[in-house]
């Protein structure tokens, strides 16, 4: 019965203590001063002569300090149209008179007021309600100018922005065919009024535009939209030819240009693969070139371009020339080689057809000497040795020489030797 009566006490005491609580949680129920609730007195002085100066996103605020020591600092209230104030900021230093209120909008009526507030909690009434509007944002800078049929470039002149809070200008580029705008630039200073864009492509058409910029990061409307485009190459060559009939050299020819008072000169590209490894090989005023060799026998591939007086280079011929130097005949075949009372008879025959004439090389030892004679320009396919010595080898070979005078391969070796009766 004790321990229940007891029970019953405890209750009705925690009843009765907690309806003497307030229902406010945290510092507010002990009644210390908050950020919230700061007691409004108002005997403590008020702000005076607030002053504001605006940019674009920026408000510049002044007004006169109150530094007497019971002063803690001051907080400062915005609205819009003198309407829905909310505190955005609290300055912890009585001798503090200035605050920039930052990253507004543009041409918005922006209501300012001030208070102060004490080291015990107590806050001061507002100032008098200070107006600000921000400044009207960068009106689109006129971009009246653009090239078309420069070499390699697209050049844009726009005017001068008159607001000199100006500070860049913004390039917009979009190919066409494409909706998204890229920007490929910024252009310092309000004064420097002309770009010239250089990654671009022959004869492809872009569209650009412009935005100006304010020192504030405010970007305004795009100006109007202008197409340009480069100058475009000359015309690609169509025909081109090599000789294979020449000895040590291979001219090349080719069709002129669709229009050929654009071009000033033609390159000359070669290689000795089909269709790969072509590095530059010479230039003509005329559609023809000339490519020496001194070798026999060596094939060129070649590709001949167009450029114009600008600078400005063709794609590559469509066709690709093959080209040949004459190659060497054949070696000639001895068919007959002996030897007769001291005397050496020699007999060939030419599988080409193509000989003019023969060098026929003679080599022996004299001793302990080694001799090699030619006898050049021989007409004949026999030969008869009469200056020989008994005891002695001879070994003998032939060489053709065409019309070009291109010597063939030498035929194969043969050796004789003198014996005494």
């Amino acid at each position: 019965m004790k321990k229940f009566t007891l029970i019953i006490l405890l209750a009705s005491s925690i009843l009765i203590f907690s309806g003497c609580i307030p229902k406010e949680n945290g510092t507010s129920a002990f009644k210390l001063p908050t950020f919230s609730e700061k007691r409004l007195d108002k005997n403590l002085p008020t702000v005076k002569d607030l002053k504001a100066k605006t940019t674009m996103s920026r408000v510049a605020l002044e007004w006169q300090p109150e530094i007497k020591k019971y002063i803690a600092g001051y907080r400062i209230f915005r609205g819009e149209n003198n309407k829905n104030f909310k505190l955005i900021a609290t300055l912890k230093d009585r001798y503090q008179s200035h605050f920039i209120d930052t990253d507004l909008n543009p041409n918005i009526n922006y209501t300012y007021k001030v208070s102060l507030y004490t080291n015990d909690g107590r806050v001061s009434r507002t100032s008098t309600a200070k107006n600000a509007k921000t400044q009207t944002k960068l009106s689109a800078p006129i971009l009246f100018s653009i090239s078309k049929g420069y070499p390699n470039r697209i050049k844009l002149i726009w005017r001068p922005h008159t607001n000199e809070n100006t500070k860049s200008y913004i390039i917009q580029r979009k190919e066409k065919g494409k909706q998204d705008w890229k920007n490929i630039t910024t252009i310092k200073d309000r004064l420097n009024v002309e770009y010239i864009d250089k990654d671009v492509i022959p004869a492809h058409i872009y569209t650009y535009r412009l935005f100006a910029k304010s020192y504030d990061g405010i970007i305004s409307n795009p100006s109007k939209e202008l197409k340009g485009y480069a100058k475009r190459l000359p015309n690609q060559i169509k025909q081109v030819r090599a000789t294979t009939n020449l000895p040590k050299k291979i001219n090349i020819i080719w069709t002129r240009a669709n229009k050929p008072a654009v071009v000033d000169h033609y390159n000359v590209y070669s290689s000795p693969m089909k269709n790969t490894l072509f590095s530059y090989l010479g230039s003509s005023k005329k559609p023809q070139y000339t490519d020496i060799f001194e070798t026999d026998g060596t094939i060129r591939h070649y590709k001949v371009t167009a450029v114009d007086h600008d600078g400005l280079e063709s794609k590559r011929s469509i066709v690709t020339a093959v080209g040949k130097t004459v190659s060497p005949s054949k070696a000639p075949v001895i068919i007959q080689a002996t030897v007769r009372q001291k005397i050496v008879y020699l007999k060939w025959k030419d599988p080409s057809g193509k000989a003019r004439s023969y060098t026929v090389v003679k080599k022996y030892w004299d001793g302990w000497r080694s001799k090699k004679k030619k006898i050049v320009g021989f007409k004949s396919t026999a030969f008869t040795d009469t200056k020989v010595q008994k005891d002695t080898k001879y070994t003998y070979y032939i060489i053709s020489v065409d019309r070009h005078g291109i010597e063939s391969m030498p035929s194969k070796e043969v050796v004789l030797a003198i014996t005494p009766k």
